[in-house]
């Protein structure tokens, strides 16, 4: 598990016009927080896949898999951006990959997501006894 302090820094048009495209190759989906065992069970399963990864940001969950968009070229530049998705319109620069941490947590593998739940547990514990 990786825990990160965030680092939002605000970007211009013209930082974006430097990125290499790091957004178009990976995709992160927002997910529920697993809620009961089915969920932890078929989220472990999918960290069996070294493309897939958790993350959490401001205690959001999101599933990010790691690939490339195929319409990004060799230089990380769009082949398609006067047609792009509004999705890709919409990435919003100052929460971007490339400028500043984007999670709070990563989570890599199903161990770490039984280590992550075994330590929210005990906090849990540790707040009640307060």
């Amino acid at each position: 598990i990786i825990r990160k302090k965030l680092v939002n820094k605000k970007t211009s048009k013209k930082e974006c016009m430097r990125c290499g495209g790091f957004c178009c190759e990976n995709l992160a989906m927002a997910i529920g927080c697993p809620e009961n065992k089915q969920e932890v069970e078929d989220l472990s399963w999918q960290l069996h896949f070294d493309t897939v990864k958790v993350y959490i940001h401001h205690r959001r969950w999101y599933l990010w898999v790691q690939g490339k968009c195929i319409y990004l070229s060799g230089s990380g530049r769009c082949k398609i951006y006067a047609q792009r998705p509004d999705r890709c319109k919409k990435h919003n620069p100052p929460d971007c990959e490339h400028f500043g941490k984007f999670y709070d947590i990563i989570i890599s593998t199903p161990d770490e997501l039984e280590k992550y739940f075994k330590s929210e547990k005990k906090a849990k514990l540790k707040k009640k006894k307060k």
